[in-house]
């Protein structure tokens, strides 16, 4: 059932007709996208920018106004039990609509509410609006079939990814039939708290040799949330590293039923560079065929797995993609993950070492880094929530991550 919504209502009639019309909307609108095209703080070309400066002109300001007749409520972290078994660990909210209208769900960290909007509702909302509209009208579309993230009054129970620690507010935001905000909004805060980490967890961290046998790196593994994501520092460090990328660092992703850790392609900031203008920085993989190096620019695919082997050795795996082109689609591995600068002005992208580990790359634990006491590192800003569909990661070390979005290397 990948790609569907998993979604409730109030009767079972209502929820046979529901799953009707979200399924075959579902169906057209994954079939025009390939993807949900709208995400919270931006989109991502290639590239990923805030959106909060200048939302909505003064004498244009929307209105906002809490409904007290409708609720948002997080009712808590479950277990979702997918088809071929697996589970995802899933947080589970309830709505009670009562507008005529349609309404999206964004959740969001009161410190990335604050750096990208002022804590400005409605320049929020108003944007999250437009910018649904425009990726609706661009794609072909009304608003209202992108049927995975927006909702009438029927709808009543959404499962959202695993988040991460700390505290989230829920917005319940109104939309009209034309898409725009009405400024009609509900809205809840939670916590969730960082976890005891478990002996799986645990077992990655600390500092590992990850090499080829050409090029390695010693890459140190902390907690940023436990049992769920690491930070990695190390990677494009080193001696026989050109460009050392000692400011950076990746995040990889814990994943329970098989102990092993993920790293996915990511955004990693935006800064202004002195010749360049506005650029950013990103983590992307490349692929290699007859025709030379690709880099992959979607973001949050499986690039890399590292899995445990004997005693402190394991290996950092690459994972495999389906490219679609115009010509068909076929199925490689990633060659090799790099740091990857895009720049806005002249639509290019950069790499800062053009020698990097091909992988796999054997790793091993250093000695004295097993690190169990590390306190969770700082995580970077503007997190994103994104809506569970129910697709399995079990298995995940043989999953295909599939590529909309590939760019020549010249």
């Amino acid at each position: 059932m990948a790609g569907f919504l998993y979604i409730f209502a109030e009767n079972p009639e209502t929820m046979k007709n529901i799953f009707k019309t979200v399924a075959l909307a579902a169906i057209a609108s994954l079939a025009l996208t390939g993807c949900i095209k709208h995400e919270p703080y931006g989109r991502h070309d290639g590239h990923e920018q805030q959106g909060g400066e200048g939302q909505g002109r003064e004498e244009e300001k929307l209105v906002v106004n809490e409904r007290s007749d409708w609720t948002v409520r997080y009712v808590a972290r479950e277990d979702w039990v997918n088809d071929d078994g697996s589970i995802d660990k899933v947080e589970h909210f309830q709505f009670s609509y009562k507008g005529n209208g349609y309404y999206i769900v964004r959740l969001v960290r009161p410190e990335d509410f604050k750096e990208a909007y002022q804590s400005d509702a409605a320049a929020f909302f108003t944007y999250e609006a437009e910018s649904l509209v425009a990726d609706a009208k661009k794609d072909g579309v009304n608003f209202w079939q992108y049927t995975d993230e927006v909702f009438d009054a029927k709808i009543t129970d959404i499962f959202f990814n695993r988040l991460r620690s700390g505290t989230w507010t829920a917005f319940m935001i109104e939309l009209d039939t034309k898409g725009a905000a009405t400024g009609n909004y509900a809205e809840t805060s939670f916590t969730l708290k960082q976890e005891t980490p478990t002996e799986s967890f645990s077992k990655w961290l600390g500092t590992w040799r990850a090499s080829n046998g050409l090029v390695g790196y010693d890459l140190t593994i902390s907690s940023i949330d436990n049992n769920f994501i690491y930070r990695i520092d190390g990677w494009e460090r080193g001696a026989a590293v050109a460009f050392q990328m000692d400011q950076e660092y990746l995040e990889g992703e814990f994943w329970e039923p098989n102990g092993f850790l993920y790293i996915q392609s990511q955004f990693l900031g935006s800064y202004d560079d002195d010749d360049l203008g506005t650029v950013d920085e990103l983590f992307m993989g490349n692929i290699f065929d007859s025709q030379g190096l690709t880099i992959i620019t979607d973001e949050g695919i499986d690039l890399a797995v590292m899995v445990p082997m004997d005693g402190d050795t394991a290996e950092l795996q690459p994972m495999e993609v389906t490219i679609t082109t115009d010509s068909g689609d076929y199925t490689t591995k990633f060659h090799s993950m790099q740091y990857y600068m895009w720049d806005h002005a002249n639509g290019g992208w950069h790499t800062y070492n053009a020698n990097v580990a091909e992988l796999p790359l054997m790793m091993t634990r250093l000695a004295g880094t097993r690190a169990e006491g590390l306190a969770p590192a700082k995580a970077r800003t503007a997190t994103k929530a994104s809506i569970h569909h129910g697709q399995p990661k079990a298995g995940r070390s043989a999953r295909n991550s599939v590529a909309k979005k590939a760019v020549r290397m010249k």
